[in-house]
Parts: structure tokens; sequence; C-alpha cells
């Protein structure tokens, strides 16, 4: 029977949900899972690492994520050292600088989900040069986050973003090209970041991936919670957001700017997602009531 720990549980704080400790591990440690994502950096040793009931040697320089659900455990544990980040990614991961790299949308969303699929060859193994790296900003996180003085918070997102975005650049460069499934995908996923005012199809979005487009679907829908073609109305609609600020532009021209042809669909879509049509949104957002 798996365990479930609860971010509660382990004195996370509202708001804030994030924990940092180096573990270092001498025996077994038994199969559980938790409502909160860890980032795992292995630091030396080796040991068996149990995952949805599948097993992998794992070894100094290694780096995975597990997210919320997802049953993990450790056998055949060979004085083990590693640091374990706990965190909610929708809390620290949104920086829209990340979302542009390949290797993040690989490693953090892609990856995770599709390593039984890869028979666990996409994960990213840093070399000695890269675990030094790695460490050096581990350990800044560690200090701030148990000194915890004025601004910590503001310092451990800091050196987290800096280390999320290394270990990005890290996987992209490492991983082998188009031999690595999730970077193939990842690599698309940034392609719609980039592009998503273009016109954009789940066909050439399959192609960029090297993957049918039924595969494609199958494996973003999993991953991303929403489909490839809903992911780019989203981005769409958040960006005429921005656009609405403006009062001095029609709304024919917000709908147009923002990737959509049709101002019928584009109020449907509008409504659906937000729950008001764009010109009651602009109202709410200038402070004016208007109606439409």
């Amino acid at each position: 029977m798996t365990t479930k720990l609860l971010a509660r549980d382990i004195g996370l704080e509202p708001g804030f949900t994030f924990r940092i400790q180096k573990c270092p591990l001498t025996h077994d440690y038994y199969v559980h899972s938790h409502d909160f994502s860890e980032l795992v950096v292995i630091l030396s040793g080796s040991a068996v690492h149990i995952i949805e009931g599948r097993e992998y040697p794992v070894t100094a320089g290694q780096v995975f994520l597990i997210h919320s659900g997802v049953s993990h455990g450790y056998k055949n544990v060979e004085d083990i050292e590693y640091v374990n980040v706990m965190f909610q990614p929708e809390e620290l991961l949104q920086q829209p600088e990340l979302r542009l790299l390949p290797g993040f949308q690989a490693l953090f969303y892609i990856e995770p989900f599709y390593r039984q699929e890869m028979y666990f060859k996409g994960m990213l193994s840093l070399d000695a040069g890269q675990l030094l790296e790695a460490t050096r900003l581990l350990d800044l996180i560690l200090s701030e986050h148990e000194r915890r003085e004025n601004g910590y918070r503001l310092m451990v997102r800091t050196y987290f973003t800096a280390l999320v975005g290394m270990l990005s650049r890290y996987y992209q460069n490492s991983s082998g090209g188009e031999d690595n499934k999730a970077l193939r995908i990842g690599e698309a996923v940034t392609y719609i970041e980039e592009h998503f005012l273009q016109p954009v199809t789940l066909q050439s979005m399959a192609d960029m991936a090297y993957m049918s487009t039924r595969q494609f679907l199958r494996v973003f829908t999993r991953n991303y919670k929403t489909t490839p073609m809903d992911y780019v109305i989203r981005k769409r609609l958040d960006y005429s957001c921005t656009l609405l600020q403006n009062p001095e532009l029609p709304v024919l021209q917000v709908a147009m700017d923002s990737g959509f042809h049709d101002q019928n669909y584009y109020a449907r879509q509008f409504r659906k997602h937000f729950n008001c049509t764009p010109t009651e949104y602009r109202g709410r957002i200038n402070g004016s009531g208007e109606r439409g």
C-alpha cells in the first residue's frame, strides 16, 4: 500500500509551498506519493529507484522530477545522498522565460510522464562540472531556506529559477536531439509559446515532434491537461487581455491582433474561459462598468 504525503504534513507554508533538504540515505525507503512535486538531484552513491512499479538504477549526477500523485521509493541503497526540493509547480514555475526553453518543457512536463515509454533513457545525467554548479545553487537555496532572513522567499525563488533554467539548458544540450522524444515534444511546445499568434495546426505541431497527430494529441493532453489547440487558444486569449487594457483599440482589432479571424468566435471563446465578454472585461479593468 502506498503512503501519501501531504504538503501540510511536512510543514510547507501556505502560499509558499517550498522545502529543500539534503538527504543521506543508508536504507531502503518505502514507496510513497505526495500532493506536491519533488525535484531530486543525486549527489553521490547509488540505489534502485522505483517509480510507479518500474525500477531503474540511479547514481551521482542524475536529476529527475516526481509529480504529484506519482508513487516512488528506493531500494538496494548504497550510501546514497541526494537533495530533495519539494514545491508546487504552479507557484514557482510560471516565469514566461522558462516556458521558452525546450529543455524546461521536456524535463519538467514531458519526461516525468513519458519516462516509462522512453525506458527511462530521457532522464538528465549531469557530468562532474555540471553537478558542481547545480550543487552550488542548491546550497544557496538551502542556506536561504534554513536562515529565513528578511527577503528569503525572494532569494529562494531567484536561485530556484536559476537552477531550473540551468538544468533545462543542460537537458537540451545533452539529450540526444531527435532520439529524445520528450525534447522533441518540448521543442514543439516552445514553438507554440513563441508563435501562438501565427497560424498553427495540430498536424504542424505533431510534425515538429516527429509524431503522428494521434500520438502528439495523447501525450500533450496527458501532460498539459488540455489539448494542443485549446492551449493555443488560451495563449491567444491571455494575450488579448493585455490588448484590451487599451480602451482605444476596437474589440475587432483586438481579436485580429490576438490570432482570431472571427470576432464572434473570439467572443465565444473569451466568455467560455473568463465568464464575460471582452467588452465587459475591458470595462472591469478600466473601472467603467461598461457592458457589451
